[in-house]
């Protein structure tokens, strides 16, 4: 959400990749500043939330999120705890992701949900990363994927990458939203499993290209 100094802050995307007017609840939701959120979260589906959040952020503590990162940083507990009046998705897809992120993603990326399995665009990103690391460097990888394969939690999972530097350099100034002086360079990388009930759980990171 930092615009870094770069255009006029009030703006919702000067510099950023998510909303300046993004506000998150305890619950997890997101949504727009001045928005009024649902938020009849069952309460054992936000234990739920909470516990399998920080077990998967335990097993990549001290794992940086680096694919192709100009910057050292961490994985994080994540969660968005599905509503009960909510109709209930049975899969993690690309409007899925815009809709929980209650419209604060900046438009005109694109969002890429693959497998969380040794394959896909984010996979070979971490491959990259560990090419001379040697073996121990994609244990905790590994040791991530079992668990979300192996959660009686969740239907589904997924690695979700949230823009591509590359898209933005070569988007023209005159699709950039309202606000807009410069295009971010964070992007949130998430892994996440999909509860029977609607919600989202598991770790949110960032990729910064500069």
């Amino acid at each position: 959400m930092a615009n870094h100094d770069v255009g006029d802050p009030d703006a919702e995307w000067p510099n950023n990749i998510i909303s300046r007017s993004a506000v998150v609840y305890g619950s997890g939701v997101i949504v727009r500043k001045g928005t009024v959120p649902k938020h009849a979260v069952d309460a054992d589906e936000l234990a739920r939330c909470q516990r399998l959040s920080a077990e998967s952020a335990a097993l990549m503590s001290g794992v940086e999120v680096g694919m192709g990162s100009a910057a050292s940083t961490p994985f994080r507990d994540f969660f968005i705890a599905a509503s009960v009046d909510e109709r209930v998705p049975t899969s993690i897809t690309e409007p899925l992701i815009r809709a929980k992120f209650g419209g604060t993603i900046f438009p005109p990326l694109t969002i890429t949900v693959e497998p969380l399995t040794e394959a896909g665009v984010w996979w070979t990103e971490v491959q990259t990363d560990g090419a001379d690391s040697g073996p121990d460097y994609f244990a905790p990888w590994h040791t991530m994927m079992r668990w979300f394969h192996a959660q009686p939690d969740f239907v589904t999972s997924a690695f979700v990458r949230i823009g591509n530097n590359r898209e933005l350099w070569n988007l023209p100034q005159e699709k950039w939203p309202p606000g807009t002086a410069l295009t971010g360079c964070v992007f949130p990388r998430l892994a996440l499993g999909l509860t029977p009930l609607g919600s989202l759980i598991g770790l949110f990171g960032y990729s910064v290209k500069t």
